[in-house]
């Protein structure tokens, strides 16, 4: 019972601290700003018209740079297949039109390069229908649409042209809608943003949104966390203050360990009401539910204990709340660097590879500067990976509705029991330290 009212007046400080409730109120206005924005269906055509010239596959690829030179390639590229499928038109099977719940036949053209290729294509349609089937098959293997039959159509465009008519029948899926192509509006949608033919889905939209305000909104209450709460513990080492809390019967190390629990309290409850009202808005807004979002609750609170233990022993060595802010903030600085220069050499490493580029003239791979972080890497906290995950998380609720599916299309390698595992090591190590000194320090 005695722990358990220290661990009490530890999370009365948090709840009792008014900047608790400021933050609350800017996190509110945030959920708020969000929930303005709106996202407009497109046509049916904007959708299927992205899908065959092969640009909505762009947005699936943000998390593998190694792509990029592939997508560069197709633009510049005369190749037929650079702009495999050329949209015709469509039909309405059931459902409402333009409706991402909606059954449809879509009719392509596909462009052959010569028209004795054409005509073996008309006699033998079955090659091409592999190769229209492989054109979609990203799209259905992440359950964003299914193919019901493809076949040749019994209209075509020229008896013997280089050109071919296929009917693909096309069948919705719980996917299907974050796959829409949508034109997003902010304000209710008094502010329309890009074109009427905006040709991005609105699971991507979504994505955006979250991750730009995620990101921003995680490194402030982050950053605002950091400051607040390094004035815990040096309180509480006051000359007086830390004489009453010793004649306690409790140990040392207890006391220290619930002062940093108060600190994350005070930050989980903040993250907590922001990632719990963007996920609420959102979902009632556009219908799509970002299950996975709620992850981020105990993500970002991990990321901040990371931190929180670097000014726990800060504030124990020196009872200065200045030194625990500046040296809490220089560390996450230094983890940053060392997380950002090892993604970049990792990625170009990557790069290289799929380009088969020879050992000896490969810039990045057995790079000095590349191997030193990766050594730091492997042993300071990993919080580049921390944001990845958080990416990750985003990406997987709104554009391939499962982290499981967005673990295939995402090649970064990541050991994501070694990373949690160094990190917390990490925090333990810090603690620790604070605890035994804290334990051996004489006041």
């Amino acid at each position: 019972m005695r722990n358990f009212a220290i661990l009490k007046d530890s999370l009365r400080e948090a709840l009792d601290s008014t900047v608790l409730y400021i933050m609350l109120g800017l996190s509110a206005f945030v959920v708020l700003l969000v929930a303005t924005v709106s996202f407009e269906n497109l046509p049916a055509q904007t959708t299927f018209d992205k899908i065959g010239d092969g640009s909505i596959q762009v947005f699936f690829d943000v998390l593998r740079p190694e792509k990029a030179d592939e997508h560069a390639k197709k633009r510049l590229s005369q190749n037929v297949q650079a702009n495999l499928l050329q949209l015709d038109k469509l039909r309405v099977l059931s459902g409402a039109a333009d409706s991402p719940d909606s059954e449809y036949v879509v009719t392509f053209q596909m462009r052959f390069s010569s028209e004795e290729e054409a005509a073996e294509a008309r006699s033998n349609p079955a090659d091409a229908v592999a190769l229209i089937e492989k054109h979609f098959k990203d799209i259905v293997d992440l359950g964003l649409l299914k193919i019901a039959s493809i076949r040749l159509a019994t209209e075509q465009p020229n008896a013997e042209g280089r050109r071919l008519a296929f009917d693909v029948h096309t069948l919705p899926t719980s996917g299907t809608r974050r796959l829409w192509c949508a034109r997003p509006s902010v304000f209710f949608g008094w502010l329309p943003i890009g074109e009427e033919n905006w040709g991005v889905p609105v699971g991507f939209q979504l994505y955006v949104v979250t991750n730009t305000v995620v990101s921003i909104g995680s490194w402030v209450a982050i950053l605002a966390g950091v400051i607040i709460t390094s004035f815990f513990i040096p309180n509480m080492l006051r000359k007086g203050t830390v004489d009453l809390l010793l004649v306690k019967p409790i140990h040392r190390w207890a006391l220290l360990l619930y002062k940093y629990v108060g600190g994350l309290t005070f930050v989980f409850l903040n993250i907590a009401f922001a990632i719990f009202g963007i996920w609420l808005v959102l979902g009632l807004r556009t219908g799509v539910w970002a299950h996975t979002c709620l992850l981020l609750i105990p993500v970002l609170t991990f990321f901040f204990g990371i931190m929180y233990s670097i000014s726990t022993l800060v504030s124990v060595l020196t009872r200065s709340a200045v030194a625990s802010i500046l040296i809490s903030c220089g560390a996450w600085f230094g983890f940053f660097l060392v997380g950002t220069v090892h993604r970049l050499f990792q990625d170009q490493i990557r790069v290289e590879e799929t380009r088969n580029i020879p050992m000896e003239k490969r810039k990045w791979t057995d790079n000095p500067i590349g191997n030193v972080a990766s050594a730091l890497h492997a042993v300071l906290p990993r919080t580049s990976d921390l944001n990845h995950l958080s990416s990750r998380m985003l990406y997987s609720d709104f554009m391939t509705g499962s982290l499981s599916e967005a673990n295939k299309i995402d090649l970064r390698p990541v050991d994501w029991n070694e990373s949690m595992g160094v990190s917390a090591l990490f925090v333990v190590l810090m603690l620790g330290l604070a605890c035994w000194r804290f334990q051996a320090k004489d006041f």
